[in-house]
């Protein structure tokens, strides 16, 4: 290994007392490998078996905690107890050469397109249309909120139960518990809207009552992430700032769970610098990781696709999370520490079937980094592997 990457290798302690060997995360990724339901099938195992030693910590793609959660086609569901077989066998191959298997759980809220073709009805904080959704949008009565956070609360136990070593709360990218902060989506009139307090509420209801179950259960060895997109801005209107999360950020953080998951997307984006605020021009996860300091410890991910990339990012953040990168290349992390990262490999056009990516990932393509990285032969390859019966659930946009 060239020395100046020992720091991405070494030991990273959790509150918990939980340990990983290396700063290395495999990043949530939807890869639509379940069936319609979201039973996990053969091809998740495969995928998780080939990358179970691409990271220390390795996160599942999206959970849905109910069955009106379906953004995908093909995602993974944690939602009634008959999947806990299934996702038994996803934890054991997760985990199968000797790293950390957390499962993400999810709400997608009115990003639900699946759902509202199979059931005509999505869910968000408040019923609206939007220009850039084909259905409507209905608001959830204040007795569906406590549902959707027993939901969560019932995934968490069911993560338990098949084995997993933590759950990370997804409150990240434009879903359910995003849309709750955000001034934009969140247009209620009760103790869940209006001023930011009660907007942060939800993510801050979940989390506490997860880490209420967590330690009900004795479980003290287990895992407990929150994923945040830190920012949600278009152009000049802004759902919220850096600065609201950061009040956000620190609320969760006061729990005592074990980590924050920061999200962004963009050439770089795991020093991309705040649009609007107190702290705008400021690197996002710089300003998080002095908020966190000795309090719980940071991910971040975003366009973190070389050995170098991943040690710049550890100036602003505890642990890296890999994307794309191990999508393409799942001995990423294995080259690097072997001296070997001149032989990363982003190019799948003659080994697309030796990745072991499900037959309905090229459903989620829009959510690969396409930051000039990896090469264009890579998305013309796998767009023609595309099964026609797939076009009407392929994404639209980069909101992963």
């Amino acid at each position: 290994m060239n020395s100046k990457y020992g720091k991405l290798f070494e030991e990273v302690t959790f509150n918990n007392g939980v340990k990983l060997d290396t700063r290395f995360a495999m990043a949530p990724m939807v890869v639509d490998g379940s069936s319609l339901e979201g039973d996990v099938t053969e091809e998740d195992i495969k995928y998780f078996e080939r990358r179970a030693n691409a990271a220390s910590l390795l996160i599942s793609g999206a959970a849905a905690v109910t069955e009106y959660g379906n953004a995908f086609g093909y995602a993974l569901g944690i939602y009634r107890d008959e999947q806990l077989d299934g996702l038994t066998q996803l934890a054991t191959s997760m985990k199968s050469k000797g790293n950390k298997a957390i499962c993400q759980i999810f709400h997608p809220g009115r990003e639900a397109k699946v759902t509202f073709q199979q059931h005509g009805v999505v869910y968000g904080p408040s019923s609206m249309d939007v220009d850039f959704l084909d259905y409507p949008i209905t608001g959830l009565t204040e007795e569906q909120v406590e549902e959707v956070i027993d939901q969560y609360v019932k995934a968490a136990g069911r993560a338990i139960d098949a084995g997993f070593d933590g759950v990370e709360i997804h409150g990240a990218n434009h879903y359910l518990i995003q849309q709750f902060f955000s001034e934009i989506s969140n247009k209620r009139n009760d103790k869940w809207g209006g001023k930011r307090e009660n907007r942060a509420a939800f993510g801050i209801e979940i989390t506490k009552r997860v880490k209420d179950l967590v330690t009900k259960r004795g479980k003290k060895d287990f895992i407990i992430g929150y994923r945040i997109s830190p920012e949600e801005i278009h152009g000049n209107i802004a759902g919220y700032t850096l600065d609201d999360s950061l009040y956000l950020i620190d609320k969760i953080a006061d729990l005592g769970i074990d980590y924050i998951h920061s999200s962004l997307w963009g050439a770089k984006a795991y020093k991309s610098k705040a649009l609007m605020g107190d702290h705008e021009g400021e690197i996002i996860n710089q300003v998080i990781h002095e908020l966190l300091a000795g309090r719980t410890k940071l991910i971040a991910a975003g366009d973190i696709l070389s050995a170098d990339a991943a040690l710049d990012a550890l100036n602003y953040t505890d642990i890296i999370a890999l994307a794309s990168a191990v999508l393409m290349d799942p001995e990423i992390r294995q080259k690097i520490k072997n001296g070997q990262e001149e032989t990363i490999n982003f190019d799948v056009t003659d080994r697309y079937d030796e990745l072991a990516l499900p037959k309905h990932f090229p459903i989620m393509l829009p959510a690969v980094n396409a930051n000039g990285h990896i090469p264009q032969a890579t998305f013309d390859y796998i767009k023609t592997v595309m099964l026609e019966e797939d076009r009407k659930y392929a994404l639209e946009n980069k909101n992963i």
